[in-house]
Order: C-alpha cells, then structure tokens, then sequence
C-alpha cells in the first residue's frame, strides 16, 4: 500500500506521539510500500534524524497545524505526490478544504467542546463544525478510546459502524528504557512527583501544587517536575513556581525530549495525572512501564485505559489526591501488588496489536 499519512503535529501534544508511533510501525510492515508525509518546517532536522527509512517520501511546509494554510495550501501539496497514495489518513480533524480522497481520520478528543475547555466561543464553533466535517468526509473516523467513541456518537449522531475504536500503544522505545535504566544516573536531585503532559487548563495542575503544599509538613524537599509545554504565557505552572510556599520546588522542562522522559519516569516517587478529562491517556501508561506508582483523576476515561493499576483520587480534591500520593510513597507493599497489575494492563495495548488493526482498516479501504 502506498499511504498518506499527516504529519502536521508531529511532535506536539499526544496526537504527534500518536503520529510517530504509527509512522514507525508502518515503516516496519511489508504490508506498506511507501509513506507520504507533510510535516512543518520547524522539525525537518528532528524529523530526517528519527525517520530517515527509504519508505518515507516527506515534504517539509513553512505552516502550521490548523491554520489557514493547513486547510487550504496542504491540499494543493498533497495532490502533488507522486505516485498518488492510495489512501489518506489524517491523525486529527485538519482535513483540507475541497478535498477529494479516499480518507480516514481520527477523533482523539472532545475536549475544545467539553465544559472543561478554555477555547473562546468561536474556536469552539470551528472545532465542533470541523469535527462534524471530518466525520461525514471519513471512509472511517477512529476513536482512540471507547470514550471518545461514546461522546461522538452523542455529539454528532454518528453511525457507529463509521467509527473504530483503536488504542494507541506505548513506545517500544520506553518499554526496552525500563528494563535497562537500573544503570542509569537521575537527571534531577531529590524526591520528586512528576507530570508529564501539556499545560493547559483542563489538566487541572492545580490539584497538584496544592496537595505539594499539603505534603510539605512531612516532605518539606519533595519536588514536582512539569514535563510539557505551556499553552499561553504565563500559567498555573508558572504562579507555583513564583510562590514563596513552593519556591525552588517546581521544575519545568518545556520541551523534553524522549531521553529525559525515561530517566524522569524512572526515577519518580510517584506520578500524577490530576486531569479532569481525556481521550485516552499515555502518560499514566508510560509510567507504569518504568514501575511508577501512579495517582490518576477518577474519570471514567482513566478507568478504561488504567483499570486497576493505579491510584485514583477526586479531581475537584486535593486532599483527596494527597491521601493518595502519601499512600504512594508510603505504602511499598500495595505498591509492589500495583505495579505487577501495572505490567499486565500494558499488555493491551501493544503495538502489534494496534498495527494489525489499522492494517486490516487501511487494507479494507482501499479495497472497497
């Protein structure tokens, strides 16, 4: 198979590790012949560096995800591939405008539409309009959880024989780290809580930094290391770590890189996700991989992809997460019994899998 695949976010927020999985797996599959691929300027040098396969056709633009020209430029650029793939899929709802193909998208989230969303009014609108658009001109739209699948299909009354359900899967990459990291030095001094994850409202970072401070009396050096990107200014993140009851006790790496991510997982005391809604959730998965401890919002996303691997605790509650997060530092015994359900759950979702679903997807669609 000859395939299209958009690379427009790659390397930003979970839809470009969503993304490089795929991309990498495909790579690997006698199944397909040639990827195309269109990916912003910015991350041509990353990009050539970590897919450098002959199977790759890539074209490097100077735009932007869900800009004008990702719209309206992309399309024009895509039909000049040659040959012409015989199929497109698109990781997220950034379809070009007039666009003719045989195309497959992916819905990751509805969180722009949710009540947890930070979105202005008419970002809003656009998102649901362009959603609503990507559903009706997709062969098959995937979900990438049953959760996501559910809010669709009240959303936008989608049939359900239009949407497939396919988990995204850990890195091998992270998974070949935790077996070797026993080697390794930390990266950071101290005991430290991480999180891994963009910066934005819904991620509900607050409920960390507040049970931090509720932890302080018996764990005054304890630290909480932010592994993702601000998505304004200046935000919540930024507030802790100017505030006098936090100082010096709140790390960023803004934009860490793969190999930072495994040795921060690997030596974290516990990990916590306090979000209050996603689409699915990688970040949780990936520490449990490394043997984390891990303390999640009990939303019913969360439940799918974690099931019993982890702690959950009340996203509206930092005392409720702090009960938690004190249990995961203290309670080595249920965290051994954790960490054991830990290495099972990640069984589900393997990239063999995965692949051999959107093999099977890819294969009927072009066929039919």
């Amino acid at each position: 198979m000859n395939i299209y695949i958009d690379g427009m976010f790659f390397r930003s927020s979970g839809i470009g590790r969503c993304y490089e999985n795929l991309l990498r797996a495909l790579e690997a599959s006698e199944d397909v012949s040639r990827i195309c691929t269109i990916v912003p300027k910015a991350h041509e040098e990353d990009f050539r560096r970590s897919h450098a396969s002959s199977k790759i056709d890539a074209m490097f633009v100077d735009f932007s995800y869900l800009g004008v020209s990702d719209f309206f430029r992309k399309g024009y650029l895509i039909r000049k591939f040659r040959p012409t793939p015989h199929l497109y899929y698109f990781p997220n709802i950034n379809i070009p405008f007039f666009w003719e193909g045989k195309s497959i998208s992916q819905v990751n989230d509805l969180i722009p539409i949710s009540r947890f969303s930070d979105w202005r009014w008419r970002h809003r609108i656009a998102f649901r309009r362009l959603a609503g658009r990507a559903l009706r001109m997709s062969e098959v739209t995937v979900c990438i959880s049953e959760f996501t699948k559910a809010q669709l299909l009240k959303e936008f009354g989608v049939s359900s024989d239009r949407l497939r359900v396919i988990h995204p899967w850990i890195d091998e990459a992270f998974l070949q780290e935790s077996r070797n990291i026993g080697s390794e030095k930390c990266i950071l001094d101290g005991d430290y809580l991480l999180y891994v994850g963009n910066r934005s409202e819904h991620k509900n970072l607050k409920v960390l930094f507040d049970a931090l401070r509720l932890l302080s009396p018996d764990y005054p050096g304890l630290k909480a290391v932010v592994a993702g990107a601000r998505m304004r200014t200046h935000d919540i993140v930024d507030s802790a770590a100017s505030d006098p009851t936090l100082k010096g006790r709140i790390v960023q790496y803004l934009q860490a890189s793969d190999e930072q991510l495994m040795k921060l997982y690997a030596f974290a005391k516990a990990f916590v996700f306090p979000t209050f809604i996603e689409g699915f959730g990688i970040p949780p998965l990936e520490a449990l991989a490394f043997g984390v401890p891990v303390v999640c919002s009990d939303i019913p996303v969360i439940r799918e992809v974690c099931g019993d691997a982890v702690r959950y605790a009340d996203p509206l509650s930092p005392d409720s997460f702090t009960r938690e997060i004190r249990s995961a530092l203290m309670e080595s015994d249920a965290n051994e019994i954790l960490r054991g359900r830990g290495y099972k759950r990640l069984s589900i979702y393997r990239r063999d899998i995965a692949i051999a679903q959107y093999l099977e997807l890819f294969r009927n669609c072009v066929e039919c």
